[in-house]
């Protein structure tokens, strides 16, 4: 006789999804190979310290001032000098800009690491659904597409605003109240 309820053990016990009745699921955060461990992906790869950012972007416009010196001094228009040197303090303006975004971005996903772990502790993967569940029904009851389970997440972490364009469009099924 097939049971509707199932104990959840700690670990990674069998439950039955609540969208195909199987017990083929493991932990959402065990997944970690491929596509789908991109799309069931606690929060935003931020990696590095955005120091090569900044490399990169003093390289480029000291490139632009030489650019603009040598084509001055090649063609004989002193006009491009100050072009140059203003397109470089335009390049390292943006340069500073992008890195402190960045750097900004790290700190709200980390800071929201800690959320994101419980919420995806709690949740499992089917592989036979290909979506997310919840095995005690909360905060949702059915089967979310990985882009929704994503979605959630990373709103709920405090990162929402960087998911891209396909799980930001993804909408959620009305919560369960506990």
């Amino acid at each position: 006789m097939e049971s509707d309820h199932v104990g959840v053990a700690s670990g990674d016990g069998l439950v039955v999804c609540p969208g195909c009745r199987t017990a083929d699921s493991v932990a959402a955060g065990g997944v970690h190979k491929g596509r789908l461990a991109i799309r069931l992906a606690s929060g935003p790869n931020h990696t590095g310290d955005g120091c090569m950012h900044f490399i990169e972007g003093i390289i480029i416009a000291g490139m632009a001032a030489g650019a603009g010196k040598y084509y001055a001094d090649d063609r004989g228009w002193p006009w491009l000098i100050p072009v140059g040197l203003v397109v470089a303090v335009l390049i390292v303006v943006g340069t500073i800009a992008l890195v402190r975004s960045e750097g900004k971005d790290k700190r709200r996903a980390q800071a929201g690491r800690p959320r994101a772990a419980e919420i995806i502790a709690t949740a499992r993967y089917c592989s036979t659904c290909e979506g997310v569940f919840f095995p005690r029904g909360v905060p949702f009851a059915g089967v979310l597409a990985p882009e929704q389970f994503r979605h959630y997440v990373w709103t709920e972490a405090g990162y929402g605003d960087q998911l891209d364009p396909e799980a930001k469009a993804a909408e959620l099924p009305l919560k369960v109240v506990p």
